[in-house]
C-alpha cells in the first residue's frame, strides 16, 4: 500500500513538474490578447514559484559565467526552435534549479510524512527528474525538429529546384518553399522563411547558409548547405546543381523507405509473440482441454 501511494504521488509531482516546465510556444494572438487584457492575481503556488525563481536566479548567472556549460546550452536551445541569448541561458536554468528546489521540498515533505525506504527512493527519483525534465524535453524537440527535416527536405529540395528552373531568384525561391510548407511541416517552412529572412536582412549567403546549418544537425541538410555554398563562391548554375542534387535525396528517401518495409518484420515478431501466439494457443488448445477434463470427471 505504501509502495502505491509513493508511485502515485510521484505521477502525481511529475506532472506538476510538467505543468510548471511547459516549453509551449504561445501564440502571438495569445501574446497580443494577454497585454490588451487585465492580469488575474495569480495564485499562491505560482507566486512561491516566483518567489523561488527570484532566488535562485543568482546560481543561474552564476552558471552562465562557464563558457562551456553556456555554448552547450546555447546549441541545445537554437537547435530545439528557440532563442539562444545568454539571457535564454540564465532562465532555462533558473527554471531548471527552480523545478529541483521545489522537488526537494515535496521530497522533505513526503519524507516526514512517511519516512520509509520506498519513499525515500521515490523522493530521489523525483528530485533527479525534476532537474533533468527541462534537457529532456529540449532534446525530444530537437530529435522532433531532426526528424522533420529528415522526412521533408526532399521534397522542399525538389520545390526549390522546381522554383529555381521556373526563373524565380534564389530568395524568392525560398521564400515560395516557405510558404508552400507551412500547412505541411512547421519546421521546414520556418527554417526557410528564417534564411530567407537572414538574407533580406543583409547577411551574406554564406553566414546564412551556416546558421541554418547550425540550427538543424542533419548530414542531408549538411549536403544541402555545403552544395549552395559551392555554387554561391563558384559562380556555377544553381538549377542545374539542384537538379542532381534532388535526384540523390530521391534515391536516399527511396532506400530509406526500403530499409524501414525490411525491418517492419522484425519490429512485429516481439508484439506477434507477445499478444498474438499466446491468443492463438489458446483457441487451438481449449477445445482439446474442455474435452481432456471432461473425460478426467
Amino acid at each position: 500500500m505504501i509502495l502505491f501511494a509513493s508511485v502515485m504521488i510521484g505521477i502525481a509531482c511529475a506532472f506538476v513538474v510538467l505543468f510548471l516546465t511547459s516549453t509551449e510556444k504561445p501564440s502571438l494572438l495569445k501574446e497580443r490578447f494577454s497585454k490588451t487584457t487585465v492580469k488575474k492575481e495569480n495564485s499562491f503556488f505560482k507566486k512561491l514559484f516566483l518567489k523561488i525563481k527570484e532566488i535562485v536566479r543568482p546560481i543561474a548567472e552564476k552558471n552562465v559565467e562557464g563558457k562551456d556549460y553556456v555554448s552547450k546550452t546555447k546549441k541545445m536551445l537554437l537547435q530545439a526552435g528557440y532563442a539562444s541569448s545568454e539571457e535564454d541561458v540564465i532562465r532555462y536554468d533558473t527554471n531548471r534549479i527552480s523545478n529541483t528546489v521545489c522537488a526537494v521540498i515535496v521530497s522533505f515533505l513526503l519524507l516526514m510524512l512517511m519516512p520509509t525506504t520506498e519513499i525515500f527512493f521515490s523522493a530521489i527519483l523525483i528530485v533527479y527528474m525534476a532537474y533533468k525534465y527541462p534537457e529532456f524535453s529540449i532534446l525530444r524537440q530537437i530529435k522532433y525538429r531532426q526528424k522533420e527535416m529528415v522526412k521533408y527536405l526532399p521534397d522542399a529540395v525538389d520545390l526549390l529546384s522546381i522554383c529555381v528552373q521556373a526563373g524565380l531568384g534564389l530568395d524568392a525561391a525560398f521564400a515560395k518553399v516557405a510558404e508552400e510548407f507551412s500547412l505541411t511541416s512547421a519546421v521546414v517552412s520556418n527554417e526557410f522563411s528564417r534564411l530567407n529572412n537572414d538574407i533580406l536582412s543583409g547577411l551574406n549567403h554564406e553566414d546564412a547558409f551556416k546558421n541554418l546549418l547550425l540550427r538543424n544537425d542533419s548530414q542531408d541538410l549538411q549536403s544541402f548547405v555545403a552544395l549552395l555554398i559551392q555554387s554561391d563562391r563558384l559562380g556555377t548554375s544553381i538549377s542545374q546543381s539542384l537538379e542532381a542534387f534532388c535526384d540523390s535525396m530521391r534515391t536516399k528517401k527511396r532506400q530509406r523507405i526500403e530499409e524501414l518495409s525490411q525491418q517492419a518484420s522484425t519490429k512485429m515478431t516481439i508484439p506477434m509473440v507477445l499478444f498474438m501466439l499466446p491468443a492463438i494457443f489458446l483457441i487451438i488448445m481449449y477445445p482439446a482441454l474442455q474435452k481432456i477434463m471432461t473425460n478426467l470427471h
